[in-house]
């Protein structure tokens, strides 16, 4: 991939400072009761009654609605902040972390992963166990904190909203809604049933991309991803070269290739290998405005609005808890 004009990386030194330690002696552990299958709230207590076997004071939070949990994650940065807990956990995916970050975002307390979701794909770009809620909950008292970068989607005359991992645009936010609506199978066996059931109909959209203000692009586009982490959709490398601390924005977007080839292609991206192959197109920028008809934008996992949006990193605005 190539940095945008401007676009430059952040200094060695900048990335060096990512990492600190932190002395964990409370949390505030957010639950989704929903997650999991309906497990979430056993997830949450199994992970409490580990953290409280480490001497760790823990408060659990629990929110009926959205708006419920949005608030109780507010309330809980707000007493990190006061320095009355050390860290802010969640037990969930990767919906309820996007929830949590747009509370955390710049406030300096760091966040903390039980996975409990769907895809699960924050708990792994992280290094979370998915398969032990004690391993993940140990990996918290551990304390070691890593400075990553943050995005931040914002609809034409809308409220922005912060993300952690990627916004996508096209025949991917069609799968996603899919799978929002689905109530058959768990894990990413939804994404692969969705994307089955969305590639026959799906065609493609034209595209105006404008970059860090002033490249112009207009293309017709399948799929479109705008990344800080790698992957989406349950372990999709969707951008593997995608670097969490950079202060960019890792952009990949495909073209519009014949649905034979867009079959052959499409599994390749749970490998990376679809970078560099004909019509994927990736490239790096700080900011890009995203236009298009009939197209829906998503944010880690979740609806935001119909195109148009504005999408920009927030380097260095989150706290990660990682192994």
């Amino acid at each position: 991939m190539s940095a945008s004009d401007g676009a430059d990386p952040l200094s060695p030194d900048d990335l060096d400072a990512r990492f600190s330690y932190r002395d964990i002696r409370s949390v505030d552990l957010l639950v989704n009761p929903a997650s999991g299958g309906g497990r979430g709230a056993e997830i949450a207590d199994r992970a409490a009654a580990r953290l409280r076997g480490h001497g760790v004071e823990v408060r659990l939070l629990s929110g009926e609605t959205v708006e419920e949990s949005q608030e109780l994650a507010r309330r809980a940065v707000e007493r990190g902040v006061a320095g009355e807990v050390d860290a802010l956990a969640v037990c969930g995916g990767d919906g309820m972390i996007s929830l949590a970050v747009q509370a955390q975002a710049h406030s300096g307390v760091p966040l903390g992963i039980i996975p409990a979701g769907t895809g699960n794909d924050l708990a792994r770009e992280y290094g979370v166990p998915l398969k032990s809620t004690e391993a993940a909950a140990d990996l918290l008292v551990a304390g070691r904190v890593e400075r990553v970068d943050l995005g931040r989607v914002t609809p034409d005359g809308g409220e922005p909203q912060v993300f952690a991992s990627i916004v996508c645009a096209g025949l991917d936010s069609a799968v996603n809604r899919r799978v929002n609506e689905m109530e058959l199978l768990s894990g990413p066996l939804r994404y692969v049933l969705a994307s089955a059931m969305e590639f026959a109909r799906y065609r493609a959209r034209r595209f105006t991309l404008t970059f860090d203000g002033d490249e112009r692009v207009e293309e017709d586009i399948l799929l479109s991803a705008y990344a800080i982490t790698r992957t989406y959709g349950g372990n999709m490398r969707i951008a593997p070269d995608a670097d969490r601390a950079d202060g960019l924005l890792d952009v990949c977007y495909v073209e519009n290739i014949s649905k034979p080839r867009l079959a052959w292609a499409f599994p390749r991206i749970y490998s990376g290998t679809h970078v560099g192959r004909p019509g994927v197109v990736t490239r790096r920028c700080r900011t890009v405005r995203i236009e298009a008809a009939d197209v829906e934008a998503f944010a880690d996992g979740d609806a935001v609005a119909p195109l148009p949006v504005t999408v920009e990193v927030l380097p260095g605005a989150g706290l990660f808890l990682v192994p």
